[in-house]
């Protein structure tokens, strides 16, 4: 039984920090040289509200390449995006499928990559 609670807590920290992580992108993409705006992203709601927030972000994809920033900082935005992408993903399926451990480190590790490349673009605004 205490495995199945950590396991429970775990997925909900996770699912905390996706949350967050989401919300400290939104505010990356409006400090773009052209704010770029997408959906608040709200678990739990109905279907439509995570729907539109993931479409959004996977919209940031193509619109990023317009931005005029550097290749390397364009390449940079699209990692953070589909890292995070990778983190809801495996998040998704834990719920879903049950207790497993290696989703629940694949996707704590993909969120320390977003966390990773958040600040590699926190060191971009630095450097301008």
């Amino acid at each position: 039984m205490a495995d199945h609670d950590n396991h429970r807590e775990r997925l909900l920290t996770l699912m905390e920090a996706l949350v967050g992580a989401y919300a400290y992108v939104q505010a990356l993409l409006k400090d773009l040289p052209l704010p770029v705006i997408i959906p608040d992203f709200q678990p739990g709601e109905d279907e439509e509200g995570p729907v539109t927030a993931l479409m959004g972000l996977n919209r940031v994809r193509e619109v990023v390449a317009d931005e005029p920033i550097s290749e390397r900082d364009k390449r940079t935005f699209e990692h953070m995006v589909l890292d995070w992408f990778t983190a809801y993903e495996l998040l998704v399926i834990t719920r879903m499928a049950g207790p497993a451990p290696w989703r629940l480190d694949a996707a704590e590790f993909a969120l320390n990559r977003v966390v990773t490349w958040i600040e590699v673009i926190e060191g971009i605004d630095d450097e301008s």
